[in-house]
């Protein structure tokens, strides 16, 4: 049995780290995993369909659920969660292109939370972006946000260009603050949106 605790973590987060115990222990059957909202236990529900690994709730109190999955003869093998898993992405190159600290224009703390979870999702893609551009107000993901800087450095090491928009770091005072990548211009920015797929996660 293997116990995979993330309560407290925000989606995706339980169901990246499901996966990555699927994938790196292929001989365990079983596995807990504790969260603390329904929207996780669902989608991680939908994972073991996609799968075909048995799954089963628990609500064992306010806010904390217990979701087993037990493999079976009909799950797929390692080497299919694996193969599953690079199948979901394009070949194609893409770019990310940042420009707020948030997502929407929802509770501002919870906005930045959805960034966070967002940008952590990059890391473990399988086919990763050839360059995250952040512009406006996404310069503080690369030169204030902890969380994100760190993540960003992961990629960085893994091939990833990071570029933030000089003029943008002028205007918030944040030049100096840069602590990933590199800086670029707006020309750069235009000419990365023209020759990528790009997505614009704000």
């Amino acid at each position: 049995m293997r116990e995979i605790d993330v309560l407290g973590k925000a989606c995706p987060i339980p169901v990246i780290e499901t996966k990555k115990a699927l994938r790196e222990n292929p001989d365990e059957k079983e596995f807990e995993i504790l969260v603390d909202n329904e929207v996780a236990t669902e989608n991680l529900r939908k994972m073991a369909n996609e799968l075909r690994i048995d799954s089963k709730v628990e609500k064992l109190e306010e806010r904390k659920y217990k979701v087993t999955l037990e493999k079976t003869d009909q799950s797929r093998d390692h080497k299919e969660i694996e193969d599953y898993s690079v199948n979901q992405a394009t070949s194609e190159n893409y770019v990310v292109i940042v420009n707020s600290d948030k997502i929407g224009d929802g509770d501002p703390d919870f906005s930045k939370q959805i960034l966070e979870g967002f940008i952590y999702s990059v890391t473990e893609q399988d086919h990763l972006p050839v360059e995250m551009i952040f512009y406006n107000r996404g310069v503080f993901l690369t030169s204030e946000n902890e969380k994100t800087i760190e993540d960003l450095k992961n990629l960085e090491k893994r091939g990833v260009r990071i570029y933030s928009c000089g003029l943008c770091l002028d205007h918030y005072g944040k030049k100096d603050d840069l602590a990933v990548g590199e800086i670029t211009n707006m020309y750069k920015i235009v000419e990365a949106m023209r020759s990528n797929h790009a997505i614009y996660p704000c």
